[in-house]
């Protein structure tokens, strides 16, 4: 075969070059391969290999095979071993080598003008010692790499190692090498590691691993969708009634439900949201899936009627009106009973311009059910909302109402000592009673108490009713009642309540005094001092919905709290949720940190009980550990703790 004496290379904006074959062949032959290049050529040979593999594995066809073999191992022209060295010459290598029987001292460590510049060095500029070279690495992979080069050195194989490397000036890069050995008569002579700028790889998989973290984390938004029910929550409809009067306009029906007879006192909080959830099929079966519906209060429904855009659409009154006359019709079943609902109907049309909020509307449209049933209507329509002035009217005198006719009950729900195991509390759940005198979840009622600044009146009323049968019992156990954080922007608050454990005879011991998260705590000052003030006359702190409220972490920082509770909603899918259980060790590893005892509320089985004493939880409470029973006046009960509290619980039952 007659080889072409010239071989010409042309790039794009590059000069050509002539080459001489027979030079290159000539400077082949003048010494043997050198350890460096007999390493990089077995690197190659290895990587060919394994994508030749990789190839055959998924499927290629390959159209021209040819025996994958070391070429310096085996008879082979010059030319071949001079382009496979040439092939990893663009790789930077570091060289640190010694002669025969020195493996302990090693003589020679330099490295390739290409590593140096992927380690931010100008070639020739930098002497390399063992020294240097192991400032140069990132502090924190230091160990490992000496670890990487140790295991090559005493196992005489390859090793590969990825890790960080600091430039001139601070920037941090990555490096990916393959670390060999070199040998001589058997015996290792030293070590060489090629390598790589491997940051834009490194970078690119740490998001991957970030990627899929998050997305194995996330989890739905069960504050979304009632439990009981499968429709959304309050808070979601009033979201999406507030996009509809910011874009579109529309109307909102508003259905209040309840049994026309009284229910039996054996009906428990099952079967109530068996019936919860029939009513809730009926309806979602009616308005179809489209239109948005949900609960949004005990026995309460809104459905949000966008605007039509054909003309066969249904009107949002013959909706109303139909489904009033369904629902009186239906025969509901409760503990194999026939129930009939009294039901009625209010609707507000609102336009694109409205200034009255989701929440607004929603009162709204329950005023106007409400106005329905007592005219002995079945609808009631409002041809636009009513004025804030007068919203606000009528709901504080719905709210003195309430509270001069003492229309709520007290229900009490144990809690367990994860230490003891053993039940040494209680907390005192606020129910509020209907027209009909059904207790029902307070969570709608204290919402609107909030937004129309009569929560006060609330929290006073519980106050000064807890720790009367506080001081009827005899106070042989730790007791805990609950103040809205809007309460704490009262002055007089601390008075009262000072006022009330004097004038009931009250160990202020015996109190620990628990606020609410679900609204912002107005006034920091006031808040302080508030807690201040009862620590001063011996009593404690808690914060209930922790991790849902506003500002939790900020209040640990400035409150001096003895007990938090941690929301439900990190709670009721604890098994199932990777994301609940980091949120919640970490919270428990937190509180116990800064000295204090934590509460897990919503627990629902047996495995979150058992997971919530492997993160050390101290409290747990909810359906595994007891349901909630309505409490008799006489409070001396042989309960080392009861717990007082007014509170706005998250919607996972029908009932709260």
């Amino acid at each position: 075969m007659n080889w072409p004496r010239k071989l010409v290379t042309t790039a794009a904006g590059a000069r050509e070059a002539v080459v001489d074959l027979d030079d290159i062949l000539k400077l082949a032959e003048t010494r043997p391969p050198s350890p460096l290049e007999l390493a990089r050529a077995r690197r190659v040979a290895r990587a060919v290999q394994s994508q030749y593999d990789l190839s055959i594995a998924e499927g290629y066809e390959i159209i021209s095979d040819t025996d994958v073999v070391d070429p310096l191992t085996t008879e082979v022209d010059e030319a071949t071993r001079i382009a496979r060295s040439a092939q990893l010459a663009k790789l930077g290598t570091i060289t640190w080598s010694c002669g025969i029987g020195k493996s302990e001292a090693f003589a020679r460590l330099v490295w390739s003008d290409e590593m140096a510049m992927i380690w931010g060095h100008p070639p020739g500029t930098l002497r390399l010692t063992p020294r240097v070279l192991a400032d140069l690495v990132h502090p924190a992979d230091v160990d490992f790499v000496r670890d990487v080069v140790r295991r090559a050195w005493e196992r005489r194989s390859p090793e590969e190692a990825t890790f960080r490397v600091i430039q001139p000036g601070g920037s941090v890069r990555h490096l990916h090498c393959h670390i060999e050995i070199l040998t001589a008569a058997g015996k290792p002579t030293g070590i060489i590691a090629t390598g790589e700028d491997a940051t834009a790889f490194e970078l690119a998989r740490q998001e991957r691993s970030r990627l899929s973290t998050r997305s194995r984390m996330l989890c739905a938004d069960l504050a979304a969708l009632d439990t009981a029910t499968g429709l959304p929550t309050r808070s979601y409809l009033i979201d999406e009634i507030d996009q509809a009067r910011r874009t579109t306009g529309g109307a909102l029906v508003v259905v209040a439900t309840e049994p026309t007879t009284r229910l039996p006192d054996a009906i428990t909080d099952e079967n109530h949201d068996q019936l919860t959830g029939e009513v809730a099929r009926l309806l979602r079966t009616m308005v179809g899936d489209e239109v948005v519906c949900g609960l949004v209060g005990p026995g309460l429904w809104a459905v949000l009627v966008a605007p039509a855009k054909e003309k066969h659409a249904s009107d949002p009154g013959n909706l109303a009106a139909r489904i009033v006359d369904t629902f009186r019709r239906h025969l509901f079943s409760v503990q194999h009973r026939t129930v009939r609902l009294s039901t009625s109907a209010g609707l507000v049309h609102f336009g694109s311009d409205a200034t009255a909020t989701g929440f607004d509307l929603l009162i709204d449209g329950e005023h106007a059910a409400r106005d329905a049933r007592r005219n002995g209507l079945p609808v009631s329509v409002l041809d636009r909302p009513v004025t804030d002035a007068d919203r606000v009217d009528r709901c504080r005198a719905r709210v003195r109402h309430a509270v001069s006719a003492n229309r709520f009950a007290l229900y009490a729900q144990p809690i367990v000592d994860l230490g003891l195991n053993e039940v040494t509390r209680h907390e005192i759940l606020l129910r509020v009673r209907s027209d009909a005198g059904e207790p029902m979840a307070p969570w709608a009622f204290l919402e609107m108490a909030e937004r129309v600044g009569e929560i006060l009146t609330v929290d006073k009323w519980v106050i000064d009713h807890a720790l009367e049968l506080i001081g009827r019992g005899a106070q042989t156990s730790h007791y805990q009642v609950n103040i809205s954080g809007k309460s704490l922007a009262d002055p007089g608050l601390l008075t009262y309540v000072t006022e009330a454990i004097r004038r009931h005879k009250v160990n202020p011991e015996c109190l620990t005094f628990e606020i609410t998260e679900t609204t912002l705590i107005e006034n920091r000052n006031g808040a302080l001092a508030f807690a201040t003030g009862i620590r001063q006359i011996g009593c404690q702190l808690a914060l209930d919905d922790f991790g849902t409220g506003y500002g939790a972490l900020v209040h640990l920082k400035f409150l001096p709290v003895d007990l938090v509770k941690i929301d439900g909603v990190f709670i009721v899918d604890l098994c199932r949720s990777p994301a609940d259980q980091a949120v919640v060790s970490t919270l428990v590893n937190l509180c116990h940190t800064l000295g204090i005892r934590v509460a897990a509320e919503y627990v629902q089985d047996e495995s979150t009980l058992t997971l919530l004493k492997s993160c050390g939880v101290d409290f747990a409470q909810g359906y595994q550990t007891g349901r909630p029973e309505p409490i008799a006046v006489n409070v001396e009960q042989q309960v080392r703790t009861i717990e007082f509290e007014l509170r706005l619980p998250p919607q996972h039952t029908a009932m709260g």
